[in-house]
């Protein structure tokens, strides 16, 4: 494991330098190369009791910290945040990681007590995954990232140390190697427990996606979906992950029969105002591992 590890490490040393168009015996290549090896499986202390935020709102996403890998991405407060943040981008690589059921979670820090432009690109975009807004630049005082943007972005282990460097979004090599780190830990539902031995099984939704329409701030609404065991082995539901606290899940974890319907209900408390789009990974022992439900809609006061 241990060899494994520093070959990941030389192969990402070469691919960064790749990447940026550094000529391996200039200035640049060396600074690029000191700063990796520096960083290399160096432990990122995470403040105490930072607040989660989704679109405005304070959200309890605290589940994050204890994923398997989290991807860390930080920034200070200059220039223009929303810009530098790609917020389409990391959804679209945010969706890919959660279609392959891997264990990873997002830290997305921002260094900023004025964080209103942010806020308004969140509620354009629907960009609902949570934000941590560093006001008092604690991540900042106590980690002393690089000065360089490209080297803030970060791949943890479960113990916060650091596996990777670089953006996964900026450049397909450095993807390749976040991708290879993290699908080496999926939590696809038959993984590494005593359920290994269960078949898998299919289902059928009659409907995945839910438009709640206008919701008011104070209300609370639960969505149900119907799910169909339509193959030939009991379908076994294990979990269902929420993308923030806001939506709360009920489900039936006893073994559904061929033939046999269930119901997952998803309860949706409103954090923010504005348009807002939520997914639910019902965690089971179908050939992906999972299958995904949405609600969205608009809260208003």
């Amino acid at each position: 494991m241990k060899k494994r590890k520093y070959q990941i490490n030389l192969i990402h040393l070469l691919l960064i330098i790749l990447s940026f168009g550094i000529q391996s015996c200039n200035k640049s290549s060396k600074h690029t190369i000191e700063t990796i090896e520096k960083w290399s499986n160096k432990e990122i202390k995470i403040p105490e009791n930072i607040t989660f935020k989704s679109m405005g709102r304070d959200t309890a996403c605290t589940y994050i910290l204890n994923q398997q890998h989290k991807v860390l991405v930080y920034l200070d407060s200059l220039g223009c945040i929303p810009c530098r943040l790609r917020l389409v981008e990391w959804e679209a690589y945010i969706d890919n990681c959660q279609l392959k059921g891997s264990d990873v979670g997002f830290l997305f820090v921002v260094q900023s007590s004025n964080y209103e432009h942010l806020e308004q690109k969140l509620y354009t975009d629907l960009f609902s995954y949570p934000i941590i807004y560093d006001t008092k630049d604690e991540f900042n005082k106590l980690n002393k990232f690089p000065k360089e943007e490209k080297f803030r972005t970060f791949l943890l282990d479960a113990k916060n140390r650091v596996v990777l460097v670089g953006s996964p979004i900026e450049n397909e090599k450095i993807r390749v190697l976040y991708n290879e780190v993290i699908g080496e830990g999926k939590r696809v539902a038959v993984t590494k427990r005593s359920t290994m031995s269960i078949n898998t099984t299919d289902v059928q939704i009659r409907r995945d996606s839910l438009c709640l329409g206008k919701l008011f701030y104070s209300s609370i609404k639960n969505c149900s979906f119907v799910l169909k065991n339509k193959g030939r082995n009991p379908l076994i539901i294990q979990s269902v992950r929420t993308a923030c606290g806001c939506t709360v899940a009920k489900f039936d974890k006893k073994p559904i029969a061929q033939g046999e319907s269930t119901t997952v209900v998803l309860e949706y408390k409103p954090n923010s105002l504005g348009y807002f789009r939520k997914t639910a990974d019902v965690v089971c022992n179908v050939p992906k591992g999972f299958v995904r439900l949405t609600i969205s809609g608009e809260v208003v006061k």
